[in-house]
């Protein structure tokens, strides 16, 4: 017999691990913690990606639980254009839960907010136009049009492209 034909029952197996799989108390997930200088501060909020640099990426979208897979692809070839990628910024679902820009900035430290498609006025914000970047409360704000009307291969999404563009270059200095 090889060890791969060893059978252990379930509780011999929780056994083995009952101090390392399991532990009593508040359970803090690698996603819920954000870190702010030296200081871990919890976060109820859920986001794709790790947030390493303030970056917020706001989306509504209804059916998703972050953004479609054709968006997300689109998303992060922006980001690679802005020499960032997934782990450096946090991309909230705003559809999924309710939250205010209070919230956004306090749970995610978010220094730089990219609002893709939805109202500002659904997180609590002033409306400002699209593609111009506006500083509030020391993060700086860029309101966009959703990802899907800019994904595509008409002049139109071109030309909104080319602005959504020169405001990233701009806030990142690329």
């Amino acid at each position: 017999m090889g060890l791969n034909d060893i059978v252990l029952s379930p509780s011999v197996i929780a056994g083995f691990y009952k101090k390392h799989l399991v532990e009593a108390g508040e359970i803090i997930s690698p996603a819920s913690t954000v870190q702010a200088g030296n200081t871990a501060l919890k976060t109820s909020l859920q986001y794709l990606g790790k947030n390493q640099k303030g970056i917020c990426l706001l989306v509504h979208y209804p059916n998703e639980v972050y953004l479609p897979d054709e968006q997300l692809n689109f998303l992060t070839s922006i980001l690679l254009a802005c020499r960032l990628n997934l782990g450096d910024v946090a991309i909230v679902n705003q559809h999924r839960q309710k939250i205010s820009f209070e919230e956004i900035c306090s749970q995610l430290a978010c220094r730089h907010l990219l609002v893709f498609g939805v109202p500002l006025s659904a997180v609590g914000l002033p409306d400002i136009p699209l593609f111009s970047m506006q500083t509030i409360n020391e993060c700086q704000v860029v309101h966009s049009m959703a990802a899907d009307q800019l994904n595509n291969i008409n002049p139109e999404s071109k030309l909104l492209k080319g602005k959504l563009w020169a405001c990233l270059k701009q806030l990142f200095n690329v």
